[in-house]
């Protein structure tokens, strides 16, 4: 039995491997206020992903009423812990058709199908100049300004700006603003160290 979708709420900003347990999570709390990151399986998950993290109260209403393809879908809530990190990292929902998955079956759907899906967005390296001109966007300079300040083209700070996007898994200048504070990049030290 494969699993037909899933949504990922990273808390911590570490690459997943197979150093992490899954724990069963049927808490309806609020565990979603730390979240810097969403991923997820399918673009129709979208809408839900949000309205889970936007209604955190209402979590077991949105979950029962998910469809995928039509679909209606059971949601199985999972914290995601690493071996390294005393604070769980994430949470996962899965999508099944049934109630019942096996163990061993999720460890390897988990890292064979979701791992490398979210850890490409953590492969680049960014360089300073990047962080630098995020800070600047965030302390409110406009482009034109930015370009002066740094001696380059207005295309240059578009480039650099489309990098730390990409990077952070941003799709607007405000989220990559609230990503790159969460990563630590505008007060100069990282979040937390690996």
């Amino acid at each position: 039995m494969k699993p037909l979708g899933w949504i990922v709420y990273a808390s911590h900003p570490t690459s997943l491997n197979a150093n992490v347990s899954l724990v069963e999570n049927n808490n309806d709390s609020d565990s979603y206020h730390d979240v810097m990151k969403v991923f997820i399986s399918d673009e129709s998950l979208k809408k839900s992903a949000f309205s889970l993290l936007a209604t955190p109260r209402h979590t077991s209403r949105i979950l029962a009423t998910i469809r995928l393809d039509g679909q209606q879908l059971i949601a199985k809530r999972y914290t995601i812990h690493s071996d390294n990190i005393v604070e769980p990292i994430g949470e996962l929902i899965l999508f099944i058709d049934t109630d019942r998955i096996n163990d061993v079956v999720l460890k390897n759907f988990f890292v064979d199908q979701i791992c490398p899906s979210i850890n490409c967005a953590n492969r680049s390296k960014i360089k300073q100049r990047t962080k630098d001109i995020v800070k600047m966007i965030a302390l409110g300079l406009e482009r034109k300004e930015i370009s002066e300040l740094f001696n380059l083209t207005r295309r240059g700070i578009d480039y650099h700006i489309d990098v730390a996007k990409e990077v952070l898994g941003a799709t607007n200048k405000s989220s990559m603003v609230f990503l790159a504070i969460k990563q630590g990049w505008l007060t100069g030290h990282q979040q937390s160290k690996h």
